[in-house]
């Protein structure tokens, strides 16, 4: 038996509390108290809508089986209590419950849990902790969660992988060009061409969509048949902020996102100038916190799902997604950020996700062990993604257009790379070509002052070459500029795109009712603080813009 309190991360005391006297009372006023036989299950893994459990009397046995062994992983005694994430994401239970021996245990359904979570502040903060450190002691104990079967350098795989991580859902991948990969894919009844292959909940699925996928672990959820007070499109940093904000203020509240929760600072492998983490924390870590910070709020998400456009309707904003279906809501957040642009170069396309990639997570990371790994760019985001790819690659190469890091990238991170001894910094240089088989096997790249040509035996290059923001869905009505940023508030007044009587938002566009927050909106600085800000802005704006409807101006 292999206990998540045995494992080497060490945060027992944090994942399995006991409730105080005070905290007890407050769970017993507002459960059932229910009593189990020995080994009858509370829930067991695949229930939707479990109810969460503390122990009044007796014991309280976690079991998974994602290996296809039965394993007891921990035990609930007294005054401790079970589930983790999942009750606050409505996602299907990964572990099961049964009792051990006699016990008494209060049982609160998930939707009372919220509101628990809401007016015990105490208990909130215990609860939410515990319900994260869990979910990493079980991955890190042993936990196989989804099996995806495939081609490491396989594009398709990437994006599977990218789906996986924003959505924090558990998974374990084989590679199929492996021996035992390929064994596991065989004895569930396919060969290397139906990868990749994905085999979770009892099912088996071919080049499965992430729609698919979404529906068979509960990711993707049914929208409600209601008017929302805000839909909010996009969930990265400014997406989450403004959830939070309006959640916590009681705002029904919906969040719209094509991959999941993260957006481009997600793929951050570390922030070290954001307010209040003198040591850094992951953009990953970052998204995780908002995104269950949001829920406690009775935010709702569903991903993935992309927005077609946005139509005014009277007093209400009808948003149309790529399922056919129609979002209703009183005023809309566009938070969708924006992605890096390709290199111009001949096999770019070819290679993206076999050699080229557009953020430095640590899947990308361990492809450049013992290899030159290269970085094109000269931002905050070339200067993470090279600092974290250090600690990976033998060397790392960063490839910058003009003479001086420093002329776009913050002072303490160009510092870094200089004091880094496995990081150097081509200046004047830029990437001309690349070569190689199924996979980048070498690139070259050009000195623009000299034209003196190198040529590197490199099988990553990370890209950071500029933005695009993701605003070529909206309307015609909604003005963008030159560059198709979207236009907020005093703007709108200068280039004649604003006709209402009363002055727009500071980050209302030229559709009322609708605003825009972070990387997507013109003259943001792209700083995830300065996304966060937005968020929260936005929210004051939705509710200028729901008095106003109120009020019936």
């Amino acid at each position: 038996m292999i206990h998540l309190t045995e494992t080497k991360f060490s945060a027992t005391e944090v994942a399995f509390p006991q409730l105080d006297e005070h905290q007890l009372k407050c769970v017993a006023s507002m459960a059932t108290l229910r009593r189990f036989q020995d080994g009858e299950a509370l829930f067991q893994t695949g229930d939707r809508n479990y109810s969460f459990f503390v122990v009044k009397s007796g014991e309280v046995a976690i079991r998974e089986c994602s290996s296809g062994e039965v394993r007891e992983v921990a035990t609930h005694r007294e005054r401790e209590f079970t589930g983790d994430v999942d009750l606050l994401t409505g996602r299907p239970a990964i572990v099961s419950a049964f009792a051990k021996g006699e016990c008494e245990a209060y049982e609160i359904c998930a939707r009372d849990l919220r509101r628990l979570l809401g007016e015990v502040p105490s208990l909130s903060d215990m609860l939410l902790e515990a319900f994260q450190t869990r979910r990493e002691l079980l991955k890190r104990s042993g936990f196989v969660g989804v099996r995806l079967l495939g081609e490491s350098n396989s594009k398709e795989i990437e994006d599977l992988r990218e789906f996986f991580r924003k959505n924090f859902v558990p998974h374990t991948f084989y590679d199929v060009e492996q021996a035992d990969g390929a064994d596991l894919l065989r004895s569930l009844g396919h060969e290397r061409q139906d990868a990749p292959v994905i085999a979770c909940n009892k099912h088996v699925v071919s080049k499965p969509s992430l729609g698919k996928i979404a529906e068979c672990l509960g990711i993707s959820r049914t929208i409600r048949n209601q008017v929302y007070d805000v839909a909010i499109v996009g969930a990265g940093p400014s997406g989450l902020a403004a959830a939070v904000y309006a959640g916590s203020e009681g705002l029904r509240t919906l969040v719209l996102d094509r991959v999941g929760p993260g957006g481009q600072a997600g793929q951050s492998s570390k922030i070290e100038n954001y307010l209040g983490f003198p040591s850094g924390l992951s953009g990953e870590e970052l998204a995780n916190r908002g995104y269950l910070q949001a829920l406690k709020f009775g935010v709702e998400f569903t991903s993935p799902v992309g927005v077609r456009s946005i139509e005014s309707a009277g007093d209400e904003l009808q948003l149309s997604l790529c399922t056919e279906g129609t979002v209703r809501a009183r005023s809309v957040v566009v938070s969708t950020g924006v992605s890096y642009r390709r290199l111009p170069v001949e096999n770019c396309g070819r290679f993206e996700g076999a050699g080229i990639h557009y953020s430095a997570t640590s899947v990308q990371a361990r492809g450049c062990s013992r290899s030159t790994a290269i970085v094109v760019g000269g931002g905050n985001s070339a200067g993470q993604a090279a600092m974290f790819l250090s600690e990976f690659a033998e060397r790392v190469l960063v490839v910058i257009r003009g003479d001086d890091l420093r002329k776009s990238m913050s002072e303490y991170l160009a510092k870094r790379i200089d004091l880094t001894a496995n990081v150097d910094v081509l200046s004047h240089c830029e990437v001309e070509g690349l070569e190689g088989d199924d996979r980048l096997r070498e690139t070259t790249i050009r000195n623009r002052k000299t034209g003196e040509v190198r040529r590197e035996g490199c099988a990553s290059v990370f890209v950071f070459i500029g933005a695009k923001p993701h605003t070529e869905w909206l309307p015609p009505s909604i003005a963008r500029d030159e560059r198709g940023y979207v236009l907020t508030g005093p703007m709108l007044r200068r280039v004649g795109a604003w006709t209402l009587d009363r002055d727009p938002c500071e980050l209302e566009t030229s559709l009322p009712g609708v605003f825009a927050a972070g990387d997507c909106r013109s003259g943001t600085t792209k700083r995830c603080a300065f996304a966060v800000g937005d968020g929260a802005l936005a929210v004051t704006c939705v509710h200028q813009r729901l008095a106003a409807l109120a009020a019936g101006a």
